[in-house]
């Protein structure tokens, strides 16, 4: 019996910071974090990066460089999510996974803070006491969230998953080890974990990635669902620490079902 191999690509939109009280884009943080990846099953991970060479195509794009959600235009943005909403419509061996970060329902030891700018007159030691508790976590963030989403939805009778993330803030290791402990410790699959570095041949992939993690995101983000309207059948969103107002609309899927999953309250351990 032939062995089931997957290889993902993780890449994501928006920013880890906790500057939530301006405005974002006016000194203030995104008050949303996503998280896309998109994952091919067998060899199929390959149309991830021919969906962007046909988009290059498209747009008469003569430059191989990468092409990032946030440098393109809406033209360019419509016609990448209708690229990918036919491919994955079409392709069974292909998922994409989005998860999306509410960081204003963060609890507080995720948070980074300046507390030497909100306690001017503390004592030394205090600052250094709150500095230490605040520090922030955000690397927690990212793992734990790619973890869930590959505990939740990836199948087990899956025997090797190979994975590439774009630059990872905090490197790779705590990735690593939240992946081995959330789904070989915990879920106890019987999978072999490889992490693969970023080189010009995985561009493509990551791409994908990107722009998928930037449509949804702007869904969430600026309220527009320009985007995400065009692939939202095509692709699973889950919410990580929904507000409270949003219980009612939480609904709950099979594994890649089509569909948004909501998954309120959700904290990193």
């Amino acid at each position: 019996m032939s062995k089931k191999t997957a290889f993902a690509y993780l890449d994501e939109s928006g920013d880890l910071g906790w500057k939530l009280k301006a405005p974002y884009g006016n000194g203030g943080s995104s008050r949303h974090f996503a998280i896309a990846i998109a994952i091919g099953q067998q060899n199929a991970f390959r149309r991830f990066g021919k969906i962007i060479t046909q988009l290059h195509k498209v747009q008469n794009w003569s430059s191989p460089k990468e092409k990032k959600w946030g440098a393109v235009g809406s033209q360019a943005r419509t016609t990448f999510c209708q690229l990918a909403a036919v491919e994955l419509a079409r392709n069974a061996e292909l998922k994409v996974l989005v998860g999306v970060y509410h960081k204003k329902m963060a609890p507080d030891f995720v948070r980074i803070r300046d507390v030497r700018a909100e306690y001017p007159d503390l004592a030394e030691t205090d600052l250094l006491k709150l500095e230490a508790k605040y520090k922030g976590r955000t690397h927690l963030v990212y793992a734990m969230m790619v973890a869930e989403l590959l505990a939740t939805y990836l199948p087990r009778e899956l025997n090797y998953l190979s994975y590439c993330p774009d630059d990872l803030n905090e490197g790779q290791r705590t990735l690593e080890q939240i992946l081995i402990y959330r789904l070989l410790a915990l879920d106890r699959r019987s999978l072999e974990l490889s992490h693969v570095n970023r080189e010009s041949a995985m561009q493509g992939g990551l791409d994908f990635a990107d722009m998928v993690a930037g449509a949804v995101w702007e869904s969430f983000e600026r309220k527009d669902r320009t985007y995400i309207d065009i692939l939202e059948q095509q692709i699973v969103v889950h919410e990580f620490n929904a507000p409270p107002a949003d219980l009612a609309a939480i609904k709950y899927t099979e594994p890649f079902n089509q569909s948004t999953v909501r998954i309120p309250a959700v904290h990193v351990p």
